[in-house]
C-alpha cells in the first residue's frame, strides 16, 4: 500500500480502488464509453492547469515467490519516463507484493496522450495521477476524479451534469 497523503487515499491494487475511499462529495466519475478523446482533453484541462506539479504511480511489478515479474503495463510507450521512485511492498512472509512506480514532473498532455490510450484499447495499468489537488484514477472503464476540495468537485458535477456516472451517489449502491 502506498498512502498519498495529500488526498487521503491508500493506492494497492488489492484494495477498492480511489473512487470508493472517497465520500461522493470528494468524487466524480466518467464511464469511458461515454466520453470521446476531445472531451477526456477538456476534462483533464478542467481538473490540471499546466502549471500544477503532476505525478503518477502504477503497479509496475508483481512479485511472487520473492521474484519479481513486470505488470507488463507498457507505460513507458505513452509516458516518458525519465526518472521513477519504486516503493516496493511485500509480504514478508508469503514473499508475495507489488512494486509501485512514481514519475514527477510530468505534463498535462501526458495524462491526455495516457487517457486517450485507454481508451482506444491500449493496455491498461493500475494508475492515477496526482498533483497536490486532485487525483485521477483510469482504466479501460472509467476516469474518476478525487479531491479534498469539495467544491471544485461541485463545479466538475454542474459543469458535466448529463454525462458524469450518478450511479454511487449519496452513498447508493
Amino acid at each position: 500500500m502506498v498512502k498519498l497523503n495529500n488526498i487521503n487515499i491508500d493506492f494497492d491494487c488489492n484494495k477498492e480502488t480511489p473512487y470508493f475511499q472517497a465520500t461522493s462529495e470528494q468524487r466524480i466519475r466518467f464511464d469511458m464509453e461515454d466520453l470521446k478523446i476531445n472531451l477526456i482533453r477538456k476534462i483533464i484541462e478542467d481538473v490540471f492547469t499546466e502549471e500544477d506539479k503532476i505525478s503518477v504511480i502504477f503497479v509496475s511489478e508483481y512479485i511472487y515467490n520473492k521474484k519479481r515479474y513486470s505488470s507488463k503495463s507498457k507505460v513507458g510507450k505513452i509516458i516518458n519516463i525519465r526518472n521513477w521512485h519504486e516503493t516496493v511492498v511485500e509480504d514478508e512472509t508469503t514473499g508475495e507484493g507489488e512494486v509501485y512506480a512514481t514519475i514527477m514532473n510530468l505534463k498535462r498532455e501526458d495524462i491526455t496522450n495516457y487517457c486517450s490510450a485507454i481508451y482506444k484499447g491500449h493496455t491498461e495499468a493500475y494508475i492515477s495521477f496526482f498533483s497536490d489537488k486532485f487525483l485521477l484514477y483510469v482504466s479501460s472503464d472509467v476516469i474518476d476524479i478525487i479531491s479534498n476540495d469539495v467544491e471544485k468537485i461541485a463545479n466538475l458535477k454542474q459543469n458535466y451534469s448529463n454525462l458524469f456516472n450518478k450511479f454511487h451517489e449519496n452513498g447508493n449502491f
